[in-house]
């Protein structure tokens, strides 16, 4: 199913691209009666609060971007410093094992409730850490993990976003079951892990706007949601590491999470393995294998609307890039490895004129305007209105230097990548407008469109003025074809997740520059068109436009709010009724 690359995720993608006539005959409406509600609530099992006095994550947020990198710039320019010395560049402390409070600081800044926004009397809005399509907010996340001091023992959890807790779905260590349907090169990233992040898409809380379409949006909205976790992890002082795994058995997992057929489905699984310390480095794993895994039926839950439609494209694009088998796994994962390079540079016959990044992104350990990630993460929003001022050139080339950096995932060396970005700048200071190509492998801006209005990048992404507004705008792309080639249909997957992840890179390092982003969709072919020859055969995976807010919004905070299950349940009595 998975290499059968002649239709499926390519058909799809295909299918479900936006045009003006698409767009303009397109029959479907929003009814906001049948609004799916933002939260799952289980209605037969009990939650754990999580501990609310976690600390506010204070490592500047370049260096929790783009941490990896950073270390591995240090030591391969300076091969005399000790180790120690790159610990404190990099902020690094001495390990230790993970807490309750760890946990509660990592759900918080990566999937928490930031702000309520009132809309009327009857429309109330929780925004979440990390952005979402729609503010629909499609992604579930649970917790697989060790014993926990204090108080949490080992099992299966859901997160709750609204009561800030944690209900318990499994009792029991499933390190050693993860392990052995999650595959990697070193299984012990698995085993040695205290507990391992699982992001799932609900798929009707967003198909009830974006329909076929939100497909594509499971990977864009669980992206975002771990560029904000691997920052946070890297802020921590437990000295974490942490892998994205794309290969595993989807049905087992599923199954672990005891998810609805055709309803829910796992996207990505995320590690966190603490190096092993004298404490923990002998603890026996008594895990539940394999064998030992017990169907258990889906929990009983609040239905999301009082009606749910079905949209078959999905489930069978989803379906077509299931993988079944462990062998399959580490099949897949080996292609991956083995074949994936950075897409090659195309002839220089395309480009009108190159210039280089400044260098101000090499040094962010001294530059005492960035915010911490913290403070970044509460402040991001998504903008509503650029002001049409320009943004610096420094900033622009932070942001697509440290958005672009190592991403550490299974089926790729994490140097390597599936995206390019594509750029138009309306207004940098110190760079003529125009389309660009951001050359990776020397860190420079090739001009490849001259003399291109702000009316352009507007239109590409859907007509909205916001985005002719907006001082730049990035569109990150991909050759899904190539990608198929070599991973099948579930490369469709991993294209669309690294973007989520980049674009919520981009997200974060805008905001800690003090300035605005905002993601959006687009017209397929005519963003290709646009930037051909050069982007010839590439595909869109998603857009986001970055410039200076023409507002000053308030940061938000940590637990805005907080509700009992008895408050849940009172406020969905509209769909049960």
């Amino acid at each position: 199913m998975n290499k059968d690359i002649a239709s499926n995720s390519l058909e799809y993608h295909e299918n479900t691209k936006h045009s003006e006539i698409s767009i303009m005959t397109s029959p479907h409406y929003l009814d906001w009666n049948n609004r799916p509600y933002p939260f799952k609530i289980y209605t037969d099992l009990d939650s754990i609060s999580l501990p609310s006095d976690f600390p506010l994550p204070s490592m500047n947020a370049i260096l929790a971007i783009n941490k990896s990198a950073f270390q591995y710039k240090h030591q391969d320019q300076d091969k005399d410093k000790s180790k120690h010395d790159i610990d404190n560049i990099i902020g690094a402390t001495k390990t230790k094992s993970f807490t309750l409070k760890d946990l509660a600081e990592i759900l918080f800044f990566s999937a928490g409730i930031t702000r309520e926004i009132k809309y009327n009397d009857n429309n109330i809005f929780y925004m979440r850490a990390a952005s979402a399509t729609g503010a629909l907010y499609p992604i579930e996340v649970y917790v697989v993990c060790k014993d926990i001091a204090p108080n949490l023992k080992a099992g299966v959890y859901h997160f709750s976003p609204a009561q800030f807790s944690l209900t318990k779905i499994r009792n029991g260590d499933y390190t050693a079951l993860l392990a052995s349907i999650v595959s990697s090169y070193d299984n012990q990233v698995i085993l040695n892990s205290d507990l391992t992040i699982i992001l799932t898409s609900y798929a009707w809380r967003n198909a009830w706007k974006y329909q076929d379409r939100s497909y594509r949006h499971w990977f864009w909205d669980s992206g975002v949601i771990a560029a904000n976790l691997l920052a946070i992890i890297s802020s921590m002082e437990n000295n974490t590491l942490a892998k994205i795994h794309l290969g595993f058995i989807d049905d087992k997992v599923n199954q672990l999470l005891a998810l609805e057929n055709d309803k829910e489905a796992t996207v990505a699984i995320i590690s966190l393995n603490v190096k092993p310390s004298s404490s923990n480095s002998n603890r026996k794993v008594n895990s539940i294998t394999i064998e030992k895994l017990v169907d258990i039926p889906s929990p009983r839950t609040i239905p999301l609307s009082k009606k749910e439609q079905k949209f078959p494209l999905i489930w069978k694009t989803y379906d077509s890039s299931k993988l079944f088998t462990i062998e399959e796994v580490k099949e897949w994962i080996k292609v991956g490895i083995i074949q994936i390079i950075n897409n090659p540079i195309p002839s220089n016959k395309t480009i009108i004129k190159r210039q280089y990044l400044t260098n101000e992104y090499q040094q962010p350990q001294q530059q005492s305007n960035i915010q911490s990630i913290g403070e970044t993460i509460l402040k991001r929003g998504s903008t509503r209105k650029f002001s049409r001022s320009c943004i610096t050139f420094s900033n622009l080339s932070s942001i697509l230097y440290n958005s672009t950096r190592e991403i550490s995932m299974d089926y790729k060396k994490d140097k390597e990548s599936l995206i390019d970005i594509y750029l138009i700048l309306n207004d940098v200071k110190g760079i003529d407008s125009g389309g660009y190509f951001y050359n990776r492998l020397d860190n420079s801006l090739d001009l490849i469109k001259d003399k291109v209005s702000r009316e352009m990048s507007a239109y590409l992404c859907l007509g909205q003025s916001l985005f002719g507004d907006a001082s730049a705008v990035l569109f990150l792309m991909s050759d899904l074809s190539k990608t198929n080639k070599i991973l099948g249909n579930r490369g469709y997957r991993a294209a669309q997740f690294e973007s989520g992840v980049i674009a919520g890179n981009i997200y974060l390092l805008a905001y800690a520059h003090a300035i605005g982003a905002s993601g959006s969709t687009f017209y397929d072919d005519a963003v290709t068109e646009f930037f051909s020859p050069h982007a010839e055969n590439k595909n869109t995976m998603i857009a986001v436009g970055i410039g200076n807010p023409d507002y000053k919004s308030r940061p938000g905070k940590i637990l805005p709010v907080k509700f009992s299950k008895e408050q849940l349940l009172e406020k969905t009595k509209y769909i049960t009724s």
